[in-house]
C-alpha cells in the first residue's frame, strides 16, 4: 500500500491550525487525515495537545449540570410537598347549576377524585426527583471510565505502542 507522504505545505498547515488552537481531531478532519498521523506529525515538529483546558471546561459542565439537576430536583421535591399538603387541605367545590348559576362551598379536604389526582401529580414529581438523584451513579461510572481510559493510554506509551494517542490524546 503506497503512503501519501506529509508535505512541507502540509507541515506548515498543522503548524498553523495547532497555532489557532484547534484540537488534534479537528486538524485531522480538517486535513482529511487520519488523528495518528497529525498525532505523529505534531510530536515530530515539536507540537503537544494540552488537554488540560477542555478537561478543566468538562468538569466546570459537569458541575454545572450538577447544580442545574440539584435545583431542578428542589423544584420537583416543593411540587410534590404542596401537592400532598392540597390533599389534606381545605378545598374549594364548585358546580354550575342547570340555570347556569354558579355554586361554591368549601370543604375540609379534598374530594376521592381530586385527592386521587393530586397524589397522582405528587408522585410524578417525587419519582421525577428521585431519576435527578439517580444520574450521580452514572456519573461515577462515566469518570471510573474516563480514568481507566487515561491509565490504558498512559501504559500504551510506557510501552512504545504508536497506537497510543490514537486511542486516548
Amino acid at each position: 500500500m503506497a503512503r501519501n507522504p506529509f508535505t512541507e505545505d502540509e507541515q506548515d498547515r498543522l503548524r498553523q491550525l495547532h497555532a489557532d488552537g484547534l484540537s488534534r481531531n479537528a486538524i485531522a478532519e480538517a486535513m482529511s487525515r487520519p488523528q495518528v498521523t497529525i498525532s505523529r506529525w505534531a510530536e515530530r515538529l515539536g507540537l503537544s495537545f494540552d488537554r488540560s483546558a477542555t478537561r478543566a471546561a468538562t468538569e466546570a459542565r459537569q458541575v454545572d449540570l450538577t447544580e442545574q439537576r440539584q435545583r431542578a430536583r428542589q423544584v420537583l421535591m416543593d411540587h410534590f410537598f404542596r401537592q400532598m399538603d392540597r390533599t389534606s387541605s381545605r378545598y374549594l367545590l364548585t358546580a354550575a347549576s342547570n340555570s347556569g348559576e354558579i355554586h361554591a362551598q368549601f370543604v375540609d379536604e379534598p374530594p376521592a377524585r381530586e385527592t386521587k389526582d393530586l397524589t397522582a401529580a405528587a408522585v410524578q414529581a417525587l419519582m421525577a426527583a428521585e431519576k435527578l438523584t439517580g444520574d450521580s451513579g452514572r456519573e461515577e461510572a462515566q469518570g471510573l471510565l474516563r480514568t481507566l481510559g487515561e491509565a490504558m493510554t498512559t501504559a500504551a506509551r510506557e510501552l512504545g505502542g504508536d497506537d497510543a494517542d490514537e486511542y486516548g490524546s
